[in-house]
């Protein structure tokens, strides 16, 4: 059907006057994910804490250092050192005695700038890891950490909440896809729109830390719907001219860089969870101005209803003339009968040769990688030094250079070249906070660390970009969804685990950059070891089976089913292949935005 339906987009016009106006209207959801699924920068965001009338034990309890100590003058403070013990003190605080605790330094009595506390401990857990008696917390905002306590022994919940949410997200991309085929993008798009707000409500009132998570895990089943059906339906309406374009073209950095201005201004928890799930509500007035894809209702033999949108845009387009529909019935005419008899292929189909297994193989780890540290840096955000929101809107710009640079990398370079040179600045610059680490310089630098973080966004948000085309051109056309299915599922898996690589931060500050960096590095030099795409016709059949003599018979083609469910991708395309059919293989979602 892809021939016939490309004729009449170039009747009606490739990208007109209506297709533009439906292009923004749906892309403006793209903003919705970025809030949803970053929320957690901020509703988890880990504040200070005070604690008072506690039981102290001098001979068995170790002294760390405080926060608050860190923070103040340097140029006020003095050094005392005992053995595995760091002593500081600073020429406004006036004490009487210090006592071991677990963590953070406990006063007898202590004034600060004139103001007495008695008894107090900053950022300390008891003894058994439990929180502590009378704990008062002093940051300027709240989250759910003060809310329910998520300190201490408590503190992995935080990001077991985060991870609960990607799943959801994983689980929304099969299963609102596979809902998207049967029952049409436009009902999938708004269901996911409506739904998120009324669990994003829910959050609001949420009574314990177990209700939140549920609340959470539905909205990453909404986000992974959601995300699928605002990269797809829209493609549905232009012509192959501009499928790259808007492919690559989305919201998602905006949604980020407002995220980090709403959580600015919105200092309380469940008020930032209200002010990024009402508002998007009013997304629901375009349905009346929004059609159904006209290629899923042809492929569904609703051509009269596909017939008249066509109609429409072609009016709205300015264009004299109706367009014909003649091929177009036959098509789906014939298409429905050949259905029948179409060969199926399984995942089975990509590991036929040794060369087909290292490719998909090779992918799937980039997917992974791109993913992992994509949201793992993306989260990792709130533990950077500096200030957190600004930190978390520079994040977002520096994904828009990223993106639109590989545009022009992908045709003067090739694929390999700026797959591998992307992921090796995603692998390289966080593995460098480890050596600022090492020689002693991250309290001192802290900066640098920033600025390195930023540098491994810029290069993971262009790995995923290139990482979707690249992906799409290696395999033959009868198997490649399956292709971008299987990849995009190893991307949630990364995805699932990157609020876990972002909690390795409570371990060792620079532990989360060492991860990412080995990922990418690792990512990097597998990538060399693909085959270059650039120029070369798409592969259409797949070959025989190369692993035993018993050969299988060769056809060119296929029926898809299940796999434009799991390729779900959280994020846009770089590009969308022109010459990829566009109904007999349903449009996978991709990420020139995010993942």
């Amino acid at each position: 059907m892809s021939d016939e339906f490309e004729h009449i987009l170039e009747q009606i016009g490739q990208f007109g006057r209506y297709q533009i106006v439906i292009f923004i209207l749906i892309q403006l959801s793209d903003i919705v994910p970025a809030w949803t699924i970053l929320l957690p920068v901020f509703i988890s965001a880990k504040p200070k804490w005070m604690c008072q009338n506690l039981e102290f034990n001098n001979s068995s309890e170790q002294l760390l250092q405080s926060d608050l100590l860190q923070s103040t003058n340097r140029t006020n403070l003095g050094n005392h050192t005992e053995p595995g013990v760091i002593w500081k003190y600073a020429s406004n605080y006036t004490h009487e005695s210090y006592l071991n605790y677990t963590r953070g330094i406990v006063y007898s009595n202590m004034s600060i700038h004139g103001t007495v506390y008695r008894n107090m401990s900053f950022d300390a857990c008891a003894a058994n890891g439990n929180v502590c008696l009378g704990i008062k917390y002093k940051s300027d905002f709240t989250s759910i950490i003060s809310e329910w306590d998520l300190i201490c022994n408590s503190q992995y919940l935080s990001s077991l909440i985060t991870t609960v949410q990607m799943v959801g997200v994983l689980v929304g991309a099969i299963v609102i896809s596979q809902l998207g085929d049967l029952f049409g993008r436009k009902k999938m798009y708004f269901a996911c729109i409506a739904l998120n707000g009324l669990f994003g409500a829910a959050l609001y009132l949420s009574t314990s830390w177990q209700f939140f998570t549920v609340f959470r895990f539905f909205n990453g089943i909404c986000m992974g719907g959601l995300l699928n059906v605002n990269y797809l339906w829209p493609i549905e309406f232009v012509g192959p001219k501009w499928r790259t374009f808007c492919g690559c073209i989305g919201l998602w950095q905006v949604g980020v860089m407002t995220l980090g201005l709403l959580a600015y201004f919105i200092r309380d928890w469940r008020q930032l969870c209200l002010a990024t799930s009402v508002p998007p509500l009013a997304l629901l007035a375009t349905w009346w101005i929004l059609p159904e894809s006209p290629r899923w209702l042809a492929m569904h033999n609703r051509l009269e209803e596909a017939e008249h949108i066509l109609t429409t845009i072609a009016k709205k387009n300015g264009k004299a003339t109706s367009p014909d529909f003649s091929k177009l019935r036959k098509f789906v005419e014939d298409e429905h009968i050949a259905a029948k008899t179409r060969k199926k292929y399984s995942y089975w189909d990509l590991f036929r040769t040794p060369q087909m297994t290292k490719d998909i193989l090779i992918v799937m780890f980039a997917w992974f990688v791109c993913a992992a540290v994509f949201y793992g840096l993306s989260l990792n955000v709130k533990n950077l030094a500096g200030d957190r929101y600004v930190n978390h809107v520079i994040l977002g710009l520096v994904d828009i250079p990223a993106v639109w640079s590989t545009l022009f990398f992908n045709s003067w370079a090739g694929r390999r070249k700026t797959l591998s040179v992307a992921m090796l600045i995603a692998g390289a610059a966080p593995f460098a906070v480890l050596i600022i680490d090492l020689a002693g310089k991250a309290d001192e630098l802290p900066g640098l660390t920033v600025a390195m973080a930023m540098i491994g966004k810029f290069g993971i948000s262009a790995s995923w970009s290139v990482a979707y085309l690249y992906s799409a051109e290696l395999f033959p056309t009868v198997v490649r969804n399956l292709a971008m299915g299987i990849c995009s599922t190893a991307g949630r898996i990364g995805g699932i685990l990157a609020p876990q690589f972002a909690y390795m931060h409570n371990i060792s500050k620079p532990l989360p950059f060492i991860v990412f960096g080995v990922l990418g590095l690792l990512s990097a030099t597998a990538n060399f070891f693909l085959p270059e795409t650039r120029g070369k016709p798409l592969p259409d059949v797949v070959p025989r089976w190369s692993w035993k003599s018993q050969s299988r018979k060769n056809t060119d083609v296929v029926l898809v089913s299940f796999t434009s469910a799991i390729s779900g991708v959280s994020e846009k395309a770089a590009s969308q292949d022109n010459d990829i059919p566009l109904i007999e293989e349903p449009l996978i979602e991709g990420t020139c935005d995010e993942i």
